[in-house]
C-alpha cells in the first residue's frame, strides 16, 4: 500500500516494447538497475509499468537492442497536475479544504470516557462544558493536567482520573472508588443519639455482629417486623454485679437474616405482535457541528406512527482518532403490521424462566442472596401463571429512636437497703 503510494505521487507509465531483441533489452534493464513491473507478453509485444526516471534512461538501451516503446498510460500525480493545471478554482478549493481540514484538527471532536458507574456521562459533558473543554473546545486550551485535578475535586467518587488527547479525540479515564462511597452510605445512615436497631421484615436471624449495643436476638431466632433486634441501652453494674444506671447509645450492627419473597407472574398465550412490513426506505441526515441537516421528507415520516424506524450514525474521520465534526445518519423506516402470536407450553415455560432469572438478578443487584426457590408454572385458558416462593438471605434492620430512661430512686434505695 505505501509502495502503490508512492508510484503515484512520483508518477509512471505503462508503456509497449516491440523491435528486433526485446528479451536482450529487458536484461539491459536488469543490468542498469531500471526497474520494470507487471511485465505481460501481449500478442509477440511485452507490456509493463515503468517509473518516469527510468523511462528516461530507455533511449541507449533500445539504441542498441534496435527497440522502440509506446506509451500506453501515463498514471499518477504529476500528469493530473499537469491535465488540470488551467483549472485554478479547482486547486483553490483542494487546497482550502486540506487547510480547512488542518484547522479542524486543532479542536476536539470526540468525547469517550470510560470508567464510570456512578456518575452519568451526562454530568460529565456537563462539568467539562463549565471547564471549558467540551465538544468544539480548542485543544491548545485544554490542561490535561488541570482537568484530572479537577474531575478528582469536584467528584468525591473520583479516586484517579486521566485526560488524554490523541488527534481530535479526548479520552477520560475514571476510577470511583466503589467499596468506600458504600461505607460512606452507612456511615451517613448511622444516626447520632440513642437508637435501636428493629428488625424491617419477617425473617429467621442467621448471623449477628454487634459492635454497639446489647443484642436481644442470635442465629436461629424467628423476628416479627418491628422487634427490636439490637437494644441501645446498656446496664451499668456495680461491684455486687447489680445494675446501678443505663447509657444509651447508637446502635451499629450487621444482621443477616432468612427471608421469603412471594413472586407472581402472568401473560397471554396469545397476543398481537408489532412487526415490519415490504422493504424499508432510507432516509438520509447530517449532523453538521451542532446543525442537523435532513432530506426532504423525514419529518412526515417521523410523524407517522404507523412506521418502524432504525437509525444508524457515524462519525467521520480523516485518520484514526482524528475525526471531524460531521455525522452521518442513515434512518430505515418500514411499514409495520400485526401478526397474531401463539406461543406453545414450552415457549411459555422459557419465557417464563427467563423472567424469573431477571428478577433474581435484581434482587442480587441490591445485595441479597437467593438460598432456594420454589416456582410453579400453570396454564389457565389464555393465561400462563407464575407463581411461587423465593427463599433469600439479607442484611435487615432499621434505625428506631429509643426511650431513654434513668433508674428510679425507688430502685436506688432497695439497692442501698439490700447493702
Amino acid at each position: 500500500m505505501f509502495l502503490s503510494l508512492i508510484k503515484f505521487f512520483r508518477g509512471f507509465l505503462l508503456v509497449r516494447l516491440s523491435g528486433y531483441s526485446p528479451e536482450r533489452f529487458l536484461n539491459l534493464c536488469s543490468n542498469h538497475d531500471i526497474l520494470i513491473w507487471d511485465l505481460k507478453n501481449q500478442n509477440g509485444c511485452y507490456e509493463f509499468h515503468i517509473s518516469i526516471a527510468g523511462y528516461r534512461r530507455l533511449k541507449p538501451l533500445l539504441k542498441k537492442t534496435k527497440t522502440r516503446v509506446t506509451i500506453l498510460k501515463r498514471v499518477g500525480f504529476p500528469f493530473f497536475l499537469y491535465r488540470y493545471r488551467k483549472r485554478k478554482v479547482f486547486f483553490a478549493g483542494i487546497a482550502f479544504s486540506v487547510g480547512l481540514l488542518c484547522y479542524l484538527t486543532t479542536f476536539v471532536w470526540l468525547i469517550d470516557i470510560n470508567g464510570n458507574s456512578l456518575i452519568t456521562d451526562d454530568d460529565i459533558l456537563t462539568f467539562l462544558e463549565e471547564q471549558g473543554s467540551s465538544f468544539g473546545s480548542k485543544k491548545s486550551q485544554i490542561d490535561c493536567s488541570a482537568l484530572e485535578e479537577a474531575l478528582r475535586t469536584n467528584y468525591e467518587d473520583v479516586i484517579w482520573a486521566s485526560v488524554r488527547l490523541n488527534g481530535t479525540k479526548m479520552t477520560i479515564d475514571l476510577q470511583e472508588n466503589l467499596i468506600t462511597k458504600k461505607d460512606m452510605a452507612e456511615k451517613e445512615r448511622e444516626p447520632e443519639g440513642a437508637y435501636h436497631i428493629v428488625a424491617d421484615k419477617d425473617a429467621v436471624v442467621t448471623s449477628i455482629i454487634t459492635r454497639k449495643g446489647t443484642p436481644l436476638v442470635k442465629a436461629g431466632s424467628e423476628v416479627k417486623t418491628g422487634d427490636i433486634l439490637v437494644s441501645s441501652q446498656l446496664d451499668i453494674y456495680n461491684d455486687s454485679n447489680e445494675i446501678v444506671n443505663y447509657v444509651f447509645v447508637a446502635s451499629d450492627a450487621d444482621i443477616y437474616g432468612q427471608t421469603t419473597y412471594t413472586y407472581e407472574d402472568s401473560f397471554p398465550m396469545q397476543y398481537n405482535q408489532r412487526v415490519r412490513v415490504g422493504e424499508g426506505r432510507s432516509v438520509y441526515g447530517l449532523n453538521l457541528f451542532s446543525y442537523q441537516i435532513q432530506m426532504p421528507g423525514a419529518q412526515k415520516w417521523k410523524q407517522d406512527d404507523s412506521y418502524i424506524s432504525y437509525t444508524e450514525s457515524r462519525q467521520l474521520a480523516i485518520a484514526k482518532d482524528y475525526y471531524i465534526p460531521v455525522i452521518l445518519e442513515k434512518t430505515t423506516y418500514y411499514a409495520c403490521g400485526y401478526e397474531k402470536v401463539t406461543l406453545t407450553k414450552q415457549q411459555a415455560k422459557e419465557r417464563a424462566s427467563e423472567n424469573i432469572l431477571q428478577y433474581l438478578k435484581k434482587m442480587e443487584e441490591k445485595g441479597i442472596e437467593i438460598t432456594d426457590k420454589n416456582v410453579m408454572i400453570e396454564f389457565a385458558g389464555n393465561q400462563c401463571k407464575v407463581h411461587g416462593v423465593i427463599t433469600a438471605v439479607e442484611k435487615i434492620g432499621k434505625y428506631e429512636p429509643a426511650e431513654q430512661k434513668e433508674i428510679s430512686t425507688d430502685e436506688r434505695l432497695t439497692e442501698d437497703e439490700s447493702d
